[in-house]
């Protein structure tokens, strides 16, 4: 039976378990590969296998993770995993305090991501930092948006998830991290427009 194309997350015990990193991007790898074993999620990853099962076996608890049943390979049987659907998108409500409390965890969890991501392929060799095959950005950028405006915007980070969230064999992994948040909480006190930055 094949996973649906989109699954909403919810459920409290599912946003709780993806207040980690690690089970963040073995659920993003996992949905991209299709079915994987502990092995090929351990190499995609730079993970030990032996380290991942515990993480999978949650998953699997709350149904984000789904077994695909084993295989023979190399001469012995090994288990294969796959997720429960191709996509996921975070429910943000309801707005109680539990459910605030996990969706903060899981937006600082994807962002200490990010930020492990950024140092490590800054360090590393093979990156691209300019170009229209640049392979490496950090943009912050404020503006004063209509709701029109938002729209677009909101259309442009759907597309920009759709294009970035692909499996292409042979190709090499990538994270796309966007936020998007109103600033209003902040005090205006000079009645000034903050000048707009650009892409590092």
């Amino acid at each position: 039976m094949p996973s649906p194309a989109l699954l909403r997350i919810s459920r409290l015990d599912q946003k709780r378990l993806l207040a980690s990193p690690l089970r963040q991007e073995l659920l993003d790898v996992l949905a991209r590969l299709g079915t994987a074993s502990l092995t090929e999620l351990g190499a995609v990853l730079g993970r030990p296998a032996d380290g991942l099962y515990y993480h999978v076996r949650l998953l699997m608890r709350v149904g984000l993770v789904r077994s695909a049943g084993t295989r023979m390979r190399g001469g012995h049987r090994e288990a294969v995993f796959r997720a429960a659907a191709r996509q996921y998108a975070v429910r943000y409500a309801p707005a109680s305090r539990p459910h605030v409390q996990a969706m903060n965890d899981i937006v600082s969890a994807m962002l200490r991501l990010g930020i492990r991501d950024f140092r490590r392929a800054l360090a590393g060799g093979g990156t691209r930092f300019e170009g229209p095959r640049r392979d490496l950005w950090a943009i912050r950028t404020t503006g004063w948006l209509r709701e029109t405006q938002l729209g677009q915007v909101n259309r442009a980070i759907g597309a920009l998830a759709r294009s970035a969230g692909r499996h292409e064999p042979g190709g090499r992994l990538y994270a796309v991290t966007v936020l998007l948040t109103p600033l209003d909480h902040r005090a205006n006190r000079t009645g000034r427009r903050p000048r707009q930055r650009g892409g590092a």
